[in-house]
């Protein structure tokens, strides 16, 4: 109730510094959508997705606020955790927001920078001649681990090395490159030469035994996405192996194995053209070189 008597702007303030950063920056992330929302003059038509975003905020500084008045250390812990749920669900989102705020797909333009690069030829049909049943099957169980690339290291990091500062560091600036890959993919949507050069591949893709099934299961998880450029499998595997090399050394190895099976396997399988890896290596790039000091600082800044 003491919230209440204070001024607007020193209640926000306050309710502000009860959040731990990954929160602040999902909660940015959602309001951001939101904001594209207005300014696109979509609302009618995506009312649905703004008000669940307007949800998210409040289930946050709901979690936030339950947590400062029942200071249970399992709460703490879920505090810790619970933020990725809500990273699938806007992920989801772009779906339905990406063609309706740009309705322009950028594919073509995407076509002809790899056919610059590559002498007028596409990428993916230069890998059907490394195409095999095994080598598909196992870059698809690549492709398909992306999401515990980041996670095993931040278990790493939270568990093993009980190194929480660490682990916040990792987590947020993870998250900062997953929300603002999704950002990218407003600029230029593009749904990939899955779709896009299907009809000039001479070689199908086939694997052996999970191949098919894990195919279809993202295919029917994400649907028809426009999240080809940047790459955020690209973006995050490799600012995980670079975080990984910081934060966990032992595992720096792995995760380096681990982050080019994914980038490679990205344009193998057709699900991106080489210049969303590009973008996607220079988007993690950046991030790494940004994010780690800026929530050292916002994190000690908070602690103070």
């Amino acid at each position: 109730m003491k919230y209440l008597r204070l001024k607007p702007g020193r209640f926000i303030q306050r309710l502000c510094s009860t959040l731990i950063l990954e929160e602040r920056i999902t909660i940015a992330s959602a309001a951001a959508l939101n904001l594209l929302v207005l300014a696109s003059l979509k609302i009618r038509l995506a009312w649905d997705i703004f008000g669940l975003n307007i949800l998210i905020i409040l289930v946050i500084f709901g979690v936030a606020s339950f947590h400062r008045h029942v200071g249970r250390t399992w709460m703490q812990f879920f505090r810790d955790w619970y933020v990725p749920i809500f990273l699938f669900v806007i992920f989801l989102e772009n779906r339905r927001l990406v063609p309706l705020i740009n309705p322009h797909d950028q594919d073509t333009l995407l076509i002809g920078i790899d056919r610059l690069f590559f002498l007028g030829r596409d990428p993916t049909l230069l890998m059907e001649r490394i195409t095999c049943p095994a080598l598909s099957e196992f870059l698809q169980l690549g492709y398909t681990s992306f999401y515990f690339l980041p996670l095993v290291l931040c278990v790493i990091i939270y568990f093993k090395q009980g190194d929480r500062t660490g682990f916040h560091i990792a987590a947020s600036s993870i998250l900062a490159g997953f929300y603002l890959s999704y950002l990218g993919y407003y600029l230029t949507p593009a749904i990939g030469p899955r779709f896009t050069l299907d009809h000039v591949q001479t070689v199908p893709l086939s694997g052996m035994f999970l191949f098919d099934a894990l195919r279809s299961t993202l295919d029917q998880v994400e649907g028809l996405m426009r999240d080809c450029c940047p790459s955020g499998h690209t973006a995050i595997s490799l600012l995980s192996a670079l975080l990984a090399g910081r934060y966990a050394p032992r595992f720096f190895p792995a995760a380096c194995i681990w982050s080019a099976t994914i980038v490679f396997s990205s344009v193998y399988l057709r699900y991106h053209y080489v210049v969303d890896l590009m973008a996607g290596a220079a988007l993690g790039c950046l991030v790494y070189r940004f994010a780690p000091g800026i929530a050292a600082r916002l994190i000690l800044k908070g602690n103070s």
